[in-house]
């Protein structure tokens, strides 16, 4: 049995070298012996810092709402402060201008009151109106962020322009370097933001890039980078208004206080800017214009929007409710049209739809049969204003095609080529040395000369500027005989209208004996009686 175990072993032995003799006859190797496992080092334990990360984190929470605390109460305190400085920390406070830009407006406010103790006279108490009005701003609370770009504008250009500038005249209007706001100088208030003269102007650069687009006419053509720095620059100067985009005006005018707003511009501002959109494509024109239009749905003082037979009439001053001027209601509903059109926004449709009917059922009376008022039951309008007022209806016209814009517009375009119609009164029974009265009435406002020349030439002279209606002006016949009445009325747009009459003047009425009382009569018996 063990002979037959070691058989088997050297069998085995003979095919394991075999084996190998076959496999380096075949060029390969044996195979590598597998290396043993090395045995994985111990885990260290991790100690539970949960509790650690949560008071670290409550900390912070805590370190944060204490920050924020703070915060709060900061911008609270200075919105509480009624003066600029307060008001310029509360928008530093919360974001709206950078410690960089608050220093600066710091600054503005600094050399602004050193300036004024360098003037006198009219520059002084320019300069002082203006820095007055900031202040007043702030003392209301209402220097709030979005009105410091605007109100530190006309404080720095005041404090240059009262410094260096010539004395300018009273309505005298300019612009300051490239920057496309027009000012204008209403004496006692400064040089002033003019917003409806600077989006005038931006509307007319519009409208000459809308007509381009439309035509693609190269005689009036489109000045794309002034229209872009225009409305870029304009739209900044806005203000935010009881929640809707205002163009505000900064100085008191009649009984309003500042701020306050304009229909009239607003509608400007909004057609600009939606035809701006229209001809060159920038969606933040569209929706500046559209947040414009808050000013047609608040009543004021907030807004324009008062109720009016027919829809609503839209105020040239928020200040004003029962002030309606004729030529600012066209323009708010031809802007308000324009903006629809041009945007396609359903708010600017409804909003143009009410003031469209209200401004159908007014517009007669603003007729005076020879000429255009320039309010409602109010004066006459300027020449300016009727030849605007006019220019108005006929684009409302063109647009709408309605009889009443159509047939009122005609209407005062052929006033500014008739005369002025002149009807004198008799003069009933005019005598030598009394009073006489020369009554005449005048189909529009004019300017009058009134002469009477008489046998010995010219005995009355006067020259007036005398509105619609009748007029009387008294007048003494130097002598009998007759005399020839002279009047001559021009209106506004030059066509003068003459009328003359001849005055028969008679004898001056006789004079009455006095009678003497019976003391008189007893004296001069006696006296007689002496002689």
């Amino acid at each position: 049995m063990l002979k037959a175990a070691g058989r088997h072993a050297d069998l085995a032995d003979v095919r394991r070298l075999a084996l190998v003799a076959l496999a380096l006859l075949a060029g390969c190797a044996p195979p590598a012996a597998r290396p043993a496992p090395t045995p994985l080092a111990p885990v260290p334990a991790v100690p539970d810092d949960r509790g650690a990360r949560d008071v670290a984190y409550a900390n912070a929470r805590r370190a944060q709402a204490e920050a924020a605390a703070r915060l709060r109460a900061a911008i609270a305190q200075a919105r509480r402060s009624p003066t600029v400085f307060g008001a310029l920390r509360a928008a530093r406070l919360t974001g709206r201008i950078t410690p960089a830009a608050e220093a600066r407006l710091r600054g503005d406010w600094a050399r602004a009151n050193a300036t004024l103790w360098t003037l006198a006279g009219v520059r002084r108490s320019e300069l002082a109106y203006v820095i007055g009005a900031v202040s007043s701003l702030a003392a209301q609370r209402a220097l709030t962020a979005g009105r410091i770009a605007p109100a530190f504008l006309i404080l720095r250009t005041n404090t240059t322009f009262w410094a260096r500038a010539p004395m300018p005249a009273s309505g005298y209007r300019t612009t300051f370097g490239r920057d496309p706001a027009i000012f204008q100088y209403y004496p006692g208030h400064g040089m002033q933001l003019q917003p409806l003269a600077s989006w005038g102007k931006a509307n007319a650069l519009a409208g000459a890039c809308l007509k381009a687009l439309r035509t693609g006419s190269r005689k009036h053509p489109c000045r794309h980078a002034a229209l872009t720095a225009t409305l870029d620059r304009l739209s900044a100067l806005a203000a935010t208004r009881s929640g809707y985009t205002a163009w505000e005006y900064y100085f008191a005018y009649g009984t309003g206080t500042p701020p306050w707003v304009s229909g009239m511009t607003q509608a400007t501002a909004a057609q600009a800017l939606a035809r701006g959109y229209r001809a060159l494509g920038e969606e933040r024109w569209r929706r500046t214009a559209l947040r414009a239009l808050g000013a047609f749905e608040q009543p004021p003082p907030l807004g324009v929007s008062v109720p009016a037979p027919g829809g609503n009439q839209y105020l040239l001053y928020s200040f004003a409710p029962g002030y309606r001027v004729i030529n600012a209601d066209l323009q708010a509903v031809l802007g308000l049209r324009d903006t629809a059109t041009l945007t396609h926004s359903a708010v600017a449709r409804r909003l143009f739809r009410r003031g469209d009917r209200a401004a159908r059922r007014a517009v007669a009376g603003f007729d005076t049969g020879a000429w255009s008022l320039y309010s409602a039951r109010g004066a006459e309008s300027t020449l300016d204003y009727h030849v605007l007022t006019a220019s108005f209806l006929k684009g409302l016209c063109e647009r709408l095609q309605a009889k009443v814009y159509c047939r009122t517009g005609a209407r005062f375009k052929r006033y500014e080529k008739e005369p002025t119609k002149i009807a004198v009164a008799p003069v009933r029974k005019p005598r030598a040395f009394s009073a006489t009265r020369l009554a005449f009435t005048l189909s529009k406002i004019s300017a009058v000369k009134v002469t009477v020349r008489g046998t010995r030439g010219l005995g009355f002279s006067r020259e007036l500027q005398l509105p619609r209606g009748r007029h009387m002006l008294a007048w003494n016949p130097p002598g009998r005989g007759r005399y020839r009445l002279r009047i001559e009325a021009r209106g506004p747009s030059g066509p003068a209208g003459v009328v003359q009459t001849t005055i028969r003047v008679t004898r001056p009425m006789p004079r009455h004996k006095k009678k003497h009382g019976r003391h008189h009569d007893d004296a001069k018996r006696r006296a007689a009686n002496t002689a």
